[in-house]
């Protein structure tokens, strides 16, 4: 059976990565998806998410935006551009509410931008699983 079919069957966990640079985040972000049933992995910021990425397997990226040393659209384009896995879901997520960073997330290969203080954590696990069939 393939490895999807076995995350579908959900004999298999899906595994999301959270790229934040908030601990704080970081933290709150990781305890809800485990107690949701997802594995996740942490990293501070996109060159720590790009090794990371480089790794371990990886089903779906939660990533915000505005980090140091490589940026959330860094890391994005990367991915999109670099990696065999170009198609892995991508979530970029910004506490800026502005149109022009909105495009240029989406325009680097994210599926979707979301502004970090418009949704809650439910809404945030339900937006994963949008992307993840079967979890």
């Amino acid at each position: 059976m393939s490895a999807i079919n076995d995350k579908v069957n959900n004999s298999t966990k899906y595994t999301v990565m959270i790229v934040e640079d908030d601990p704080v985040l970081q933290k709150m972000y990781n305890q809800k998806l485990i107690s949701e049933g997802f594995n996740t992995l942490i990293a501070s910021d996109g060159q720590e998410a790009q090794d990371l990425f480089n790794k371990e397997p990886v089903d779906l990226i939660i990533t915000d935006i505005m980090m140091p040393r490589v940026s959330g659209i860094e890391l994005i384009e990367n991915i999109r551009q670099n990696s065999k896995e170009k198609t892995i879901p991508i979530l970029a997520w910004s506490n800026l509410a502005l149109e022009e960073e909105k495009q240029k997330a989406l325009s680097a290969g994210a599926n979707e931008d979301v502004i970090k203080g418009s949704l809650n954590l439910e809404q945030l696990v339900n937006l994963v699983k949008k992307y993840l069939p079967g979890s």
